[in-house]
């Protein structure tokens, strides 16, 4: 295993240790690797395409932050079809955003921005999505990131954040960290792979617990946070203005 030139950790993808990336062409299988490293991945999209429906209105705006291949920003705009609704996706990987950019292809109001989130200055807007973007991004970037989309959502409108989460007990923290790894295994990636997986991610993945997550977004402003779905150490948040 050489750590420095890189190592497999599954679906054709290699990484060096701690360095992690989501450009070069781990586009080509990100949607497959997303599905088998992230327990209910798809069911995440679904119910944050369902979540939208409470908040998005004729003429609104939404936003994905993070989009990678544009696979929920396109179930967000299927789902609002003929609502009349402009759909903003995010993404720093110049491959991720062209990719995106394809598959979106056929929908119109979907716009794909290729452009650091932290510094991108929002629109008013109804809905947002961070669907496993803000831990990878250092605390600072992250509050910054929260405030400046608190600041343009729209009185009544909604972010939802999906996170790897942390436990504050060790106990806990291990038990959750066994189970992902057998999630893992019988997906059928090698113990090699998954090793591999975590090493790459060293000083690039920073999860917070759940109570973290929740005081991020309340420092942020939002009055109402709520958590909307778990899995061991996988968290979607619900937040609203």
């Amino acid at each position: 295993m050489n750590l420095f030139h890189g190592t497999a950790v599954g679906d054709g993808i290699v990484s060096p240790h701690g360095r992690w990336t989501f450009g070069g062409d781990v586009c080509d299988t990100f949607d497959i690797h997303a599905d088998k490293s992230i327990p209910y991945y798809r069911d995440g999209h679904e119910l944050v395409a369902q979540l939208s429906e409470f908040f998005v209105r004729t003429g609104g705006v939404v936003y994905e932050i993070g989009c990678s291949t544009g696979t929920l920003i396109r179930a967000l705009a299927q789902r609002h079809h003929g609502k009349d609704v402009r759909f903003l996706a995010v993404d720093v990987e110049p491959r991720m955003a062209e990719e995106a950019r394809r598959r979106c292809a056929r929908y119109p109001e979907i716009e794909i921005i290729e452009a650091d989130a932290t510094a991108l200055k929002f629109e008013g807007f109804d809905f947002a999505a961070i669907y496993y973007t803000l831990q990878f991004l250092r605390p600072d970037q992250r509050q910054r990131l929260l405030a400046g989309l608190y600041s343009a959502l729209l009185p009544g409108g909604a972010v939802v954040v999906y996170e790897k989460v942390r436990s504050a007990s060790p106990m806990f923290q291990d038990l959750a960290q066994q189970i992902y790894q057998d999630f893992k295994l019988s997906n059928g990636y090698t113990p090699d792979e998954v090793l591999g997986k975590s090493r790459s991610l060293k000083g690039v993945l920073a999860p917070l617990t759940s109570e973290e997550n929740i005081a991020s977004l309340r420092a942020a402003g939002f009055g109402q946070v709520v958590s909307v779905q778990k899995y061991v150490c996988f968290e979607g948040f619900l937040a609203v203005k």
